[in-house]
C-alpha cells in the first residue's frame, strides 16, 4: 500500500512530497496500552503514535551535528502580518509588500547538540531527537508571543488573525509541559519573584491525517518545549561525547574512540556532556553560532525564551534544522540497511555498558545474553527514572522492585541532589571579586583553572593570568 509524504515546514506548513510506504513507517511502533500520553496530542499524532512526553523505558544519548552552511527561507507567520505590529520589516523582504510573509538568509552554518533515542526493538510512540537550544527565562511577555504564534485554528478565531498553518497542532500548554517529567510550568506573570528558568528544547511531532482511500498526509512541524533544569541534569547524567576539534564542516565533528585510534589524533578526547553543554554558553550553538543579540552581548547572559527562539530562526539555524528533519524523516520512510547499521553502532556504546549486569529485580536476566525463557537476547532498556542508575529488563520487573530498590533509590537521589547544590553554589569571579551560581561562571579555556562571570571579566585579567596559564 503506498501513500504520500507531505512534510509541513515549521512555521507556514509548506508541502514537501514524496511516495513512502505506510506499512514499513509505522511497522516498529508497538500499540501499548502503557505509552505516555499528556493529553494534549492532536488526533492525528495520536494516529502517528507521536506523544508529547518521552516514554518511561526511553534511552538517550547525547550527540554533536554539524549543520551545514546553505540559503534559506525564513517563513513569517501570515496571520501575524494583519497586525504590523507583529511584522515588523525584514532586512532582505521586499520594502514595496508591506503583506510580505518570508525573507531569505545566509546561513553560516553551525554546531549543535542533540538528544538521540537509543533504538532498540519495537517503540511505544515514535522517537524523538530533541535539539537542545539553550537556557533561558519564561517571562509573561513570552508567554503572549508564543500564545500567539502556537494558536489553535480555534483560538486563531478567536484573535481573528489566520490560522498558523494548515494543521492543528498543540497550542501554548505544550511549551509548558516538560517532555520529561509531564509537569506543566507556571503561567509567568508580572511581578513574580522568581525568574521561571528553563532548558528550551526542539521537538519534532509528526501527524497523520488519512486522505480517500490509500492515500494519507504526514504532516510534520517543530515546536519548542521549556524542559526543567531537574530533568536536564536527569537526561544528561553519565552522557559522554567524544570531541575531535577540527572536525566536519570545520566545526566539533561527532567521532568515535575507534575514529582517535584510526587517525592518531592527539586531540580527541571524551567529555561529560553537560560539560560540553555548558560551555556553549546559554544558547547551545556549539560552534560557529550566530551573533548574539545586543541586548545579551556575553556567551553566558541568559535570554528570556523568545529572544533566543529567535536567535535560532532569525539567523536561519532553525530553517536548517527543518531541511535536516525532513532529510532524517525521508529516510526513514526507507529501508536503508546501510543507514540503520550507521544507527546502531551509534547506539551500541551506551547499550555495551550494561554488558552481563543482571535485571535489577533479579529475576535472573542478564544484558546481552539469551533469556532462559524464549532464547532471545536480554536487554537492559528500562531505567529507574527517580535515581537513574538501575536497569531493568521490562517494566513489570522495574514495579516488582519498587519496594527493594526503594532505600538505594533515596541515596543515589540525596547524592544527585548534593552533587546539584555543588554546581548551583556561588563562585567568586576572579577579576572583580563578585559571587554569581556556578553554572553562570565561564573558565579559562586553556587551563581551566581561572573562573570569570563575564567575557569582559575575562579580557580584564587576561595580561595577569596569561603569566601563569598552562
Amino acid at each position: 500500500m503506498t501513500g504520500e509524504l507531505s512534510i509541513m515546514d515549521s512555521r507556514t506548513n509548506n508541502i514537501v512530497s514524496e511516495e513512502i510506504s505506510n506499512s514499513d513507517t509505522m511497522n516498529n511502533i508497538n500499540n501499548n496500552n502503557n505509552t505516555r500520553w499528556s493529553g494534549l496530542e492532536t488526533p492525528g499524532m495520536l494516529e502517528a503514535k507521536c506523544s508529547l512526553l518521552i516514554q518511561d523505558e526511553a534511552d538517550y544519548d547525547a550527540r554533536i551535528k554539524a549543520l551545514p552552511e546553505q540559503r534559506v527561507l525564513i517563513y513569517q507567520d501570515k496571520g501575524l502580518n494583519h497586525n504590523p505590529a507583529f511584522s515588523p520589516q525584514q532586512p532582505n523582504a521586499d520594502k514595496d509588500d508591506s503583506n510580505t510573509t518570508s525573507f531569505d538568509v545566509d546561513f553560516k552554518g553551525a554546531t549543535i547538540f542533540q538528544l538521540e533515542p537509543i533504538i532498540d526493538g519495537p517503540q511505544k510512540s515514535m522517537p524523538v531527537t530533541m535539539t537542545v537550544g539553550g537556557r533561558c527565562v519564561f517571562t509573561p511577555e513570552n508567554y503572549q508571543d508564543f500564545l500567539v504564534m502556537m494558536r489553535t485554528k480555534e483560538q486563531a478565531d478567536e484573535m481573528e488573525i489566520a490560522p498558523n498553518g494548515n494543521f492543528d497542532w498543540p497550542d501554548v500548554a505544550s511549551l509548558l509541559l516538560c517532555p520529561v517529567c509531564g509537569n506543566k510550568g507556571p503561567i509567568p506573570r508580572v511581578g513574580d519573584r522568581k525568574d521561571h528558568e528553563y532548558w528550551m528544547v526542539f521537538y519534532p511531532l509528526l501527524q497523520i491525517t488519512v486522505m480517500q482511500g490509500s492515500q494519507m498526509t504526514l504532516g510534520t512541524r517543530t515546536i519548542c518545549r521549556l524542559t526543567c533544569l531537574d530533568c536536564m541534569e536527569d537526561l544528561l547524567e553519565g552522557l559522554t561525547l567524544t570531541i575531535k576539534p577540527g572536525g566536519s564542516a570545520g566545526g566539533k565533528g561527532e567521532t568515535s574512540k575507534e575514529d582517535c585510534a584510526d587517525t592518531k589524533s592527539k586531540l580527541c578526547f571524551t567529555l561529560p556532556a553537560s560539560d560540553v553543554l555548558s560551555e556553549a554558553g546559554s544558547a547551545s550553538f556549539l560552534e560557529d553560532g550566530p551573533p548574539r543579540p545586543e541586548t545579551h552581548p556575553h556567551v553566558d547572559d541568559i535570554l528570556d525564551a523568545w529572544t533566543l527562539y529567535n536567535l535560532w530562526e532569525h539567523s536561519g539555524a532553525w530553517e536548517a534544522l527543518q531541511n535536516d528533519y525532513r532529510v532524517v524523516l525521508s529516510r526513514s520512510m526507507h529501508a536503508d540497511p546501510t543507514e540503520a547499521a550507521n544507527s546502531q553502532s551509534h547506539a551500541e556504546p551506551r547499550l555495551k555498558e550494561r554488558m552481563g549486569k543482571p535485571c535489577g529485580n533479579g529475576c535472573g536476566r542478564i544484558h546481552g545474553s539469551p533469556d532462559p525463557e524464549t532464547g532471545e537476547m536480554v536487554r537492559l532498556v528500562v531505567k529507574c527514572r527517580e535515581c537513574n542508575g538501575e536497569y531493568y529488563c521490562s517494566k513489570t520487573c522495574l514495579e516488582a522492585a519498587k519496594e527493594g530498590h526503594r532505600e538505594l533509590c533515596l541515596q543515589r537521589q540525596a547524592d544527585r541532589e548534593e552533587r546539584r547544590e555543588k554546581k548551583v553554589k556561588k563562585v567568586q569571579c576572579d577579576t572583580c571579586q563578585k559571587k554569581f551560581p556556578y553554572t553562570r561562571m565561564k573558565k579559562c579555556s586553556r587551563c581551566r583553572k581561572a573562573t570569570y562571570c563575564s567575557v569582559d571579566c575575562q579580557r580584564l585579567d587576561w595580561q595577569r593570568h596569561q603569566e601563569v596559564c598552562s
